[in-house]
């Protein structure tokens, strides 16, 4: 067990309850304010924690499948029981770490949404992570990824020097050029900046700046 897979299955049990899974839901929730609103197709979360944004995208829409991701356990245990406590039997989780893990898990799906949101910067090889990004998503389809911005925000400096100092688990925040960089590598079009927030205090909540980036995957 990696120290990333430790630190959220102790998380896990009461993760939705924290003030940390509140601000993490304030940014799922600004995704899901500006992506793409499909009626059926299959939807794939990578580091979807305890399902929060599936299982807000899949309201009402019996005609979408989706996946969602996790390197914990025990936060595939929370999300696969809150699916089946809101009635949601379109949503299977899986847990593996999206790194490691073989594409052929994905068999019988034709990913056309795929999410992303405050993992990127847990990923050893961006690079290689953003290529299977783009290997996973169907032609036509629409990758989010919503992350902190290192450029301009003192609290996500400071959470870096957190990570890399106590926590440990090798957490890299990256400049909004580098994301698009990695995405425009990958081989997706058209990759740009959806929306970016700097504030201090946002909803009520200690925050720090995000960026949501966009990119298609076009001939």
């Amino acid at each position: 067990m990696n120290v990333v897979e430790k630190e959220f299955d102790a998380l896990a049990p009461e993760y939705e309850n924290n003030r940390l899974s509140s601000w993490y839901q304030a940014h799922a929730d600004e995704m899901l304010r500006h992506c793409l609103v499909r009626d059926e197709g299959d939807i794939l979360d990578i580091g979807c924690g305890t399902g929060h944004l599936l299982r807000e995208y899949l309201k009402n829409k019996p005609g979408l499948r989706a996946v969602g991701v996790d390197i914990s356990s025990s936060m595939i245990d929370e999300a696969s029981r809150k699916a089946s406590e809101a009635g949601l039997d379109n949503l299977e989780f899986i847990h593996a770490d999206w790194e490691t893990m073989s594409p052929a898990l994905f068999s019988g799906y034709n990913f056309n949404i795929i999410f992303c949101a405050n993992a990127f910067h847990y990923f050893t090889d961006p690079q290689a992570a953003s290529n299977k990004l783009y290997q996973l998503l169907q032609q036509d389809g629409t990758l989010y990824v919503l992350e902190r911005n290192k450029a301009r925000s003192l609290l996500t400096f400071f959470w870096g020097f957190l990570h890399s100092t106590l926590i440990k688990d090798q957490v890299v925040f990256y400049k909004n050029s580098e994301l698009v960089s990695f995405f425009e590598n990958a081989g997706f079009n058209s990759v740009r900046i959806v929306q970016s927030i700097k504030k201090y205090f946002w909803k009520n909540k200690l925050f720090t700046s995000i960026v949501l980036i966009e990119g298609k995957k076009t001939s």
